[in-house]
């Protein structure tokens, strides 16, 4: 039973079982949850979100890695931690100002975001080879952080 909730829970809730491009589906069905849960709670939800995303990786990791394999595809939660990852350039620079996030700041953040998760540049490859949840989850932490740099250069400084 326990395994079954974390696989549920591993695959953003389903998500992760699309057969077409699951870790992109698993961060379209992030950035629903993320831009509707700003609407509704403000920013604390999107702290909130990151951080239980980033706890949900490693709980779930071992039990995804058991039914699926290594950095399964169907584990889109880690995708989950990666996409809020990336949305914090906005939260320290707009977000925090009371600028409310819109279509366009979520969209630019989706498409850096799984585009430097996909490419793998810059040592983000190098952390899917580290071990269990760690490797898992730190790629996609890093593409996100990336992500948030791309976000920062297109709305701040370009």
């Amino acid at each position: 039973m326990l395994a079954s909730i974390q696989r549920f829970l591993a695959s953003g809730f389903g998500s992760g079982y699309s057969p077409i491009a699951p870790g992109t589906v698993g961060s379209v069905v992030a950035s629903v949850l993320i831009f509707f849960g700003l609407k509704v709670s403000g920013i604390p939800f999107l702290i909130v979100f990151t951080v239980l995303s980033v706890v949900a990786s490693f709980w779930t990791a071992s039990a995804a890695e058991a039914a699926w394999g290594k950095d399964p595809g169907a584990m889109v939660v880690d995708e989950w931690a990666g996409m809020g990852v990336s949305l914090w350039a906005w939260l320290w620079t707009l977000g925090l100002n009371g600028e409310e996030l819109s279509i366009i700041h979520l969209l630019v953040g989706f498409v850096f975001f799984r585009l430097l998760d996909i490419w793998k540049p810059l040592g983000v490859n190098s952390m899917q080879k580290l071990s269990g949840g760690f490797g898992i989850l730190l790629d996609d932490i890093l593409a996100g952080l990336y992500a948030g740099i791309g976000w920062y250069i297109v709305f701040k400084i370009w």
